[in-house]
């Protein structure tokens, strides 16, 4: 019996400790990135975004700042501006990274296809954490 109520309580704190957390807010937050993409508000787009963003693309160095973006917003927009990801971000599903060993982890991924966007908190808000391109 003692044995059988142990064997409960560590599955009960097994999956509690690998539970995702709550992401609420992060589908205004996905909307709201790309309805700045979409509309070129790029003040908009600075402040969903944590800098500097880590990025995992070949041939792309591995962070962006955010001196990089203000000189040049297609440093970022390169990565998203495409009718069929903005879609993809706006509505595929995010998913939680909780393996320490992974790219993102911590983060919610949404996968467009091998391009994925990661979004965590950082100060409190939702933000684009990082972008990995698992294609190339």
């Amino acid at each position: 019996m003692m044995r059988a109520a142990f064997a409960l309580g560590l599955a009960v704190f097994v999956t509690a400790a690998t539970a995702a957390p709550r992401a609420k807010g992060l589908d205004d937050a996905r909307k709201a990135f790309v309805h700045d993409v979409e509309t070129r508000n790029w003040r908009g787009l600075d402040l969903r975004v944590a800098w500097p963003l880590v990025v995992d693309n070949y041939g792309s160095p591995p962070r962006l700042t955010r001196a990089e973006y203000r000189r040049d917003h297609t440093s970022l927009t390169v990565y998203v501006d495409a009718a069929d990801l903005l879609k993809c971000i706006l509505h595929a599903p995010a998913t939680y990274q909780s393996n320490r060993k992974e790219f993102g982890f911590d983060s919610w991924v949404v996968d467009c296809n091998g391009n994925e966007f990661y979004f965590g908190r950082s100060g409190g808000v939702w933000r684009l954490t990082a972008y990995q391109n698992i294609n190339e």
